[in-house]
């Protein structure tokens, strides 16, 4: 680990964002864990060993996201790592051609994830920039998925492809604006892991999944604007 920093990470109450909060917590840098559940993100805090501070958020509603901007700004002041963790998957469990309705998503299912996959990120995002650290590197950190990548774009779970694919758009974006500063932006993708999303059935453990994460905020690769699986970078 380079130094200690402040970690703030949405959708940290189970899955990819607690084993997230918990490695990064426990070798010593100091997580802001939320959830939109308040009950259960206290729970998730008091099985983590380490400074870890919980704050409610519902990264869909945007007042509870300035509600979010407001605490960081009265009693933390600085963000050295945004981790844009929250997300779900709505669509019907289908993972081939259905030649009678490929879409097979509804408009409210499309809307309900872009909302929670990519707009409650870009929310998130506009609401912290102005606390990230301007004096040493920062990071954002997007958790994404290779089911959002273009280059290998499969079938099925529309909805869920397409939010993922924006949410890289949003690091290419960011990395742009963000070019002749210390403010680092890339992409992660798990895998497929052992959540309550994967499914018991997926090939990955949490420890894996978070690999790529815990790499980047205690290693400080130089990176920028990249799709990263554990440490190998893939093709958006």
């Amino acid at each position: 680990m380079n130094r200690r920093k402040t970690v703030l990470i949405t959708g940290a109450n189970r899955g990819i964002g607690f084993e997230a909060a918990k490695e990064l917590a426990e070798s010593g840098h100091r997580v802001i864990l939320t959830a939109r559940n308040k009950e259960k993100g206290i729970k998730a805090c008091e099985n983590i060993k380490g400074e870890v501070i919980f704050h409610l958020l519902d990264v869909t509603q945007s007042e509870s996201v300035e509600r979010l901007a407001k605490f960081i700004g009265k009693d933390i002041g600085t963000i050295d790592v945004l981790i844009n963790n929250a997300g779900s998957m709505f669509d019907p469990r289908r993972f081939e051609a259905n030649p009678a309705n490929p879409l097979d998503s509804s408009v409210a299912i499309l809307n309900q994830t872009l909302q929670l996959n990519f707009v409650g990120a870009y929310d998130v995002t506009k609401q912290i920039l102005p606390f990230m650290n301007k004096k040493e590197r920062a990071d954002i950190i997007n958790v994404s998925s290779g089911m959002g990548a273009l280059h290998e774009m499969g079938v099925g779970t529309p909805a869920y492809r397409i939010s993922k694919t924006a949410l890289n758009a949003l690091t290419k974006v960011l990395t742009a604006e963000f070019e002749n500063t210390d403010l680092h932006i890339n992409s992660i993708c798990p895998g497929w892991v052992r959540t309550d999303l994967g499914g018991v059935g997926a090939t990955r453990s949490l420890e894996e999944g978070v690999m790529g994460i815990v790499w980047i905020v205690n290693e400080e690769p130089e990176l920028r604007g990249q799709f990263i699986r554990d440490k190998e970078q893939l093709d958006f």
